[in-house]
């Protein structure tokens, strides 16, 4: 059937662990392409309001409608990738990410999102701009999710089972509550979640209550703690500002870090800290296992929030596991000289590359630029593919926004294929008694394959929804080495996996990779491989794990495709798709000045 958004969770899908703790074992209702499932809505930048029923081929577009039409529990909201500039959306809903999602309420007035007193949901999605997120609200969770200029006075944690895992919170304000006595054994769980520049508030916490925070990373925050903060482990802090005391109604400080809130005092260690809390409520104890370095996070200046490869926070959570939101990484950064920075600046075209940002040069054309080759020394899994921050008004996100068309336009009087998703191209027509305009898009239905010229209309159908790519990704496990003497193949990258040697009157040390310029030999006693030759780049998805269709259906197999293309075949480890595992990397970033649209 034409026009099928690439989704990642389609018929069958079970939706992520993590989310599962919130949901249970919930997989989507059995449904063709275009029948919506009994129990998810699929919403989509491609989509529409009025003519769409929610389906994976006719999704809607925004989450407002879809709210409006549907709410209930264990009930999920799918949403392809993309910018949504929506505000007060409402009810106890459950979020589910299909890609990079942005849900950015910025500069929208009185917005808030899933206040609600009933449970909520999120898994993947970044929320921006809100001045309200979740109230009192019964079982929530959000996992692998960002909150950006959240608040204030929210997120909230109060009631029963919340949990909050994998998560990055910026410049918001955030309370961990509970309720009081006349509730049995509260649960609110708060694991390997990271905090930039937010305020944050432990209060209400009593013998029946349950607050684990464990394995979080606490940076630049201002912290009050108006009562025992039991159930503290195994969590980061740096440069952050505590108050302890219970004597503040409204708890949250006007202002962020670096301002330093009235009554609040910065420890140099733990050991002054859980002293602090001593002197406050009588225990001590509280901070047990908890550490005061910098978490080393790769890249913050474009918020690239995993951990450095030498970060303290490696292997030091509960049970040696990582602490805080995203995992050990290798640093993609940009700077205006080679040596100081991660991408091929030979390869750039159309762009400027300056530290920390990378733009077009000529706005009203494509530009792209590739990174040298990653090294992945232990040939491990790759988890996700780096963001790169320089679709400005996109906040980061790499979505073909152009729909593919037909070559053939459809006049009136010819037969159209039903049911199908057609654009207007020019003028303005009629079909199943309703008129359309230049722009509009329309679904046939069966049994009406025609429609009536107003103004000289025509149509075509739209074979492929919005693509999900514009990343762009190789990967190899090593080439046969390369003897001293022989001559390099120019645009290969070359590993040194032995001593070290000298091309080009530069001397490159064991573990480094180099990108041949020419077809002059190297010279010293080390050995070389072939990193990276003429493997072919395929389309990624940026909000995802990269997974590939192999040949021979193999997880050695050479890949056919990346997931991010349009003729990827979903089916799950081991079957049709497999996870990558590569000693070399490298990723290709092309931006679309078409997706620069708000």
């Amino acid at each position: 059937m034409s026009a099928t958004y690439n989704w990642t969770y389609t018929a069958g899908s079970t939706i992520p662990v993590d989310l599962q703790l919130k949901l249970g074992p919930l997989a989507i209702a059995d449904s063709a392409d275009d029948v919506r499932p009994s129990n998810a809505v699929y919403i989509a930048l491609s989509g529409n309001d009025l003519t769409g029923n929610g389906s994976r081929i006719y999704p809607l577009r925004t989450i407002t409608e879809a709210c409006r039409r549907f709410q209930a529990y264990n009930f999920l909201f799918i949403i392809g990738a993309g910018v949504y500039r929506e505000g007060e959306i409402n009810g106890g809903l459950n979020l589910l990410g299909d890609g990079d999602v942005v849900i950015d309420g910025t500069n929208l007035f009185g917005s808030f999102l899933l206040s609600t007193d009933i449970g909520s949901a999120s898994y993947n999605v970044r929320f921006k701009g809100f001045t309200y997120f979740n109230g009192n609200n019964y079982s929530s969770g959000h996992f692998n999710s960002q909150f950006d200029g959240v608040g204030p006075g929210g997120p909230g944690f109060n009631y029963n089972s919340n949990y909050f895992r994998k998560n990055v919170m910026l410049n918001t304000s955030f309370y961990f509550d509970g309720p009081g006595a006349q509730y049995a054994i509260i649960t609110n769980l708060i694991a390997n979640s990271t905090f930039i520049s937010s305020n944050v508030v432990f209060t209400g916490n009593t013998d029946n209550q349950k607050l684990g925070v464990n394995s979080c990373i606490f940076y630049n925050c201002n912290i009050y703690v108006a009562s025992i903060p039991n159930y503290i482990d195994y969590c980061l802090f740096y440069q952050c500002n505590f108050r302890f005391d219970t004597s503040i109604s409204t708890p949250f400080p006007a202002t962020f870090y670096p301002n330093v809130p009235p009554g609040y005092t910065a420890y140099s260690n733990i050991a002054d800290l859980q002293a602090a809390c001593e002197t406050a409520y009588g225990s001590g104890s509280v901070f047990a296992n908890c550490r005061m370095e910098d978490p080393l996070f790769n890249n913050p200046a474009i918020n690239d929030y995993s951990l450095s490869l030498g970060s303290p926070a490696k292997n030091a959570g509960y049970l040696g596991t990582f602490i805080g939101a995203r995992s050990i990484a290798y640093a993609i950064k940009a700077a205006s000289t080679a040596s100081d920075g991660n991408f091929d600046l030979s390869s750039g075209v159309n762009v400027n590359v300056i530290d920390n940002y990378i733009s077009l040069a000529n706005a009203t054309r494509n530009g792209s630029i590739k990174t040298n080759v990653i090294v992945n020394p232990g040939g491990g899994q790759v988890r996700k593919l780096l963001i790169y921050g320089f679709n400005a008004d996109r906040q980061g996100q790499y979505v073909d926004s152009i729909a593919d068309l037909d070559t053939t336009y459809k006049y009136a009087g010819d037969v159209l294929n039903a049911p199908a998703p057609y654009l207007v191209e020019t003028g303005a027509l009629v079909y199943n008694n309703a008129v359309f305009q230049p722009g509009d898009r329309l679904l046939t239905v069966t049994g009406l394959t025609t429609f009536s010229s107003v103004t000289g209309g025509t149509l075509r159908e739209i074979v492929e929804a919005p693509q999900r790519h514009t990343i762009m990704a190789r990967f190899s496990s090593g080439g046969p080495a390369v003897a001293a003497g022989t001559a390099l193949v120019s645009g290969y990258w070359y590993y040194v996996n032995a001593g070290s040697i000298s091309y080009n009157g530069i001397t490159y040390n064991v573990g480094t990779c180099f990108k041949a310029v020419n077809t002059v030999t190297f010279s010293g006693s080390g050995s070389l491989i072939i990193a990276m030759g003429n493997e072919a780049f395929q389309h990624y998805e940026p909000g995802i794990q990269p997974t590939s269709n192999n040949m021979d259906d193999s997880r050695s197999g050479a890949i056919i495709r990346g997931n991010g293309d349009p003729a990827y075949v979903r089916g799950g480890y081991g079957t049709t798709e497999f996870p990558i595992n590569a000693m070399f990397i490298q990723l290709y970033y092309i931006i679309n000045v078409n997706n620069l649209k708000p």
